[in-house]
């Protein structure tokens, strides 16, 4: 292979990384949150869904430790999830589920 033929290659490889990854990044202005009760134990299932959405949406999740048994969850403004109003954690994909029909997808 020539150094003309790895160039394009790599040329085309940062096209394919770039296209994928501003796909993901319509979400990085969308404000995710989960508020976690850091006393009950409650940080890795906080840590798990962070990674879920994290996954499905490319974008970092904010966590904030507190007390009081609270398991919420926030897109912006708008709360995608509550342990305090529900009285259950969310099930497997629940949130993700929920955040995309907010999200209109």
């Amino acid at each position: 292979m020539t150094d003309d033929h790895i160039s394009k290659s790599l040329q085309d490889l940062k096209k394919q990384i770039d296209k994928e990854l501003g796909q993901k990044s319509k979400y990085a202005d969308k404000h995710m949150a989960i508020t976690y009760c850091g006393g009950c134990g409650y940080e890795p299932r906080a840590e798990a869904l962070a990674a879920e959405i994290g996954r499905e949406f490319g974008v970092r999740v904010e966590m904030h430790r507190t007390v009081g048994g609270v398991f919420e969850v926030d897109l912006g403004d708008s709360r995608v999830f509550s342990k305090i109003l529900l009285g259950r954690f969310p099930e497997e994909g629940e949130v993700v589920k929920i955040m995309k029909a907010k999200l209109g997808e």
